[in-house]
């Protein structure tokens, strides 16, 4: 299993991020400009192409089924690096939950192997409206902490293999944000389910004219989709009470 040395400081904000998770209030509230970018979401579901929203609602049905008799509610997103499209996909769901007032819900992320989160999707946040700092911004694996709104926990994020230490390892449903090969051969231990939601791979914009787009882009359909998969969630849960 992958192990990572820590630095001090950095050992010491991931035991407040595992042990800082306090139950979410209806007072609380995202900072206005991430509130801004979200708010529209729903109005934008009609641009999921059907067979996406098929995967989406299988996602949707597996919190749902876990909901009732369940401490939380595990998801953990994949992709090759880590390094983008799983980081989105994690944080927008983590978001989104927090948003639909799914407090149960804690959302991972990791990728084959360990690399770094691209700066480029840090910049696609920040224009979101998170903010973001950075722990520890000079390693060849920076440390990014991302806050949604005053009353809620931080999100840690930083690039990871799948099976790091605190990520899930029992109970937990896994979802491909990318296509590879290795996914065929990958054997994901505790996993109870595996939901394919492969995204674009804007690594081949870097160096073009319009790069920034094509990640503000991304961002904005991952967004999208998660924010569909909770409001699914939260209208179901209202309907099977």
């Amino acid at each position: 299993m992958h192990r990572q040395n820590f630095s001090p400081g950095i050992t010491i904000l991931l035991v407040i991020f595992i042990l800082s998770f306090p139950h979410l209030g209806k007072s609380q509230k995202l900072y206005n400009k991430l509130e801004e970018y979200c708010i529209p979401l729903p109005s934008e579901f009609d641009k999921i192409k059907d067979e996406r929203k098929e995967n989406l609602n299988i996602l949707g049905e597996y919190i749902l089924s876990n909901s009732p008799g369940k401490s939380g509610i595990s998801l953990l997103f994949i992709c090759d690096k880590n390094s983008r499209r799983s980081q989105f996909a994690q944080i927008w769901a983590q978001t989104a939950a927090y948003f639909y007032k799914i407090d149960n819900l804690k959302a991972y992320s990791g990728g084959l192997s360990e690399t770094a989160i691209n700066y480029r999707i840090m910049e696609s946040l920040k224009r979101a409206g998170f903010t973001v700092t950075a722990a520890e911004a000079y390693s060849q694996n920076p440390f990014y902490l991302l806050s949604v709104g005053r009353k809620y926990p931080d999100i840690l994020i930083f690039s990871k293999k799948y099976d790091y230490w605190n990520n899930p390892s029992t109970q937990f449903a896994t979802i491909y944000c990318s296509k590879s090969e290795e996914f065929n051969h990958l054997e994901i231990l505790g996993s109870e389910q595996i939901i394919e939601l492969p995204y674009e791979d804007v690594e081949i914009f870097d160096n073009s004219f319009g790069g920034a787009e094509k990640n503000d882009q991304v961002c904005r359909e991952i967004a999208r989709e998660m924010f569909f998969v909770m409001d699914y969630v939260r209208r179901e849960m209202k309907k099977r009470k």
